[in-house]
């Protein structure tokens, strides 16, 4: 039987010479949402940020949207959900995944239906902090990319990523990394476990900083080129994955045709595109 080819990631929805259509899920400030609108409006035949939803109503990121004429949709997860940090016991966790795939299913279910009247999206930018599981995972498969504030290259002696979670910057800085960077990776049913796309460039951790403000660092000058570069990879449809894997068990990247390293992309100071 012969080898499997690459896989192609992206699925242009709206014809090769139409703007790549951007969904973003959001939490915070809205810093990687901002990073897509500047796309958007230095290249607006290229890039078009389309819809933006949160999981809260309180994100800022919502009002940043709307101040651009993108439709924002607001959330209400942790009222049907509960938190994470509640769930203490086993039977706590189960229900509270039951809940958070059930909310997902519905926010799936209302894209789907925005997207048969606004016509589809192709390719989902998380800059969220919930997980994520179930129908929105399936329909958005090798399309939705997430940004992690952690070096997802770095593994323990069993191959398993290291810097996953929401800390990672804090446990870079506990296990004595001189310093630290942001990864851009491909969604998938596990937590950060997904093929890395493209890494930013790594920032430095000066003396006497703590975590907050390391990581404000590492959004400034690490966060921006790696999703610019990661979207632009995507709008020229440069991106598949081959057949093989990493060491962590994450399907290799081929970027135009290259496999590229453990970690994609990776991104100097030297390398950042220019307006970033």
């Amino acid at each position: 039987m012969p080898a499997a080819g690459p896989t192609p990631l992206l699925r242009r929805t709206g014809g090769a010479d139409g703007p790549l259509r951007i969904g973003v899920l959001v939490s915070a400030t809205g810093a990687n949402l901002r990073t897509l609108i500047d796309l958007q409006h230095r290249e607006r035949d290229r890039f078009q940020v389309a819809l933006v939803a949160s999981h809260g109503t309180r994100s800022p990121a919502l009002a940043l949207a709307r101040e651009h004429g993108i439709e924002a949709w607001p959330g209400d997860f942790d009222a049907r959900c509960g938190t994470a940090s509640a769930a203490t016991t086993p039977e706590a966790r189960a229900e509270y995944r039951r809940r958070a795939r059930q909310w997902h299913d519905g926010l799936d279910a209302r894209m789907a239906a925005w997207e048969r009247e606004n016509g589809e999206l192709d390719l989902v930018v998380l800059a969220y902090h919930r997980w994520i599981e179930g129908n929105l995972l399936t329909r958005y498969h090798g399309r939705m990319i997430n940004q992690h504030p952690g070096d997802l290259t770095v593994l323990d002696g069993e191959n398993r990523r290291v810097l996953i979670g929401n800390d990672a910057v804090a446990t870079a800085m506990r296990l004595g990394h001189t310093t630290t960077r942001t990864s851009c990776f491909l969604v998938d049913g596990t937590h950060d476990g997904g093929a890395v796309l493209c890494q930013g460039p790594p920032v430095p951790v000066r003396p006497g900083v703590d975590a907050r403000a390391q990581e404000l660092d590492q959004k400034r000058l690490s966060d921006r080129p790696c999703l610019e570069w990661s979207v632009r990879a995507f709008a020229a449809g440069s991106l598949a994955l081959a057949a093989g894997t990493h060491p962590d068990a994450s399907a290799v990247v081929l970027a135009d045709g290259a496999p590229l390293p453990l970690g994609g992309m990776r991104l100097t100071a030297a390398s950042i595109p220019e307006g970033s």
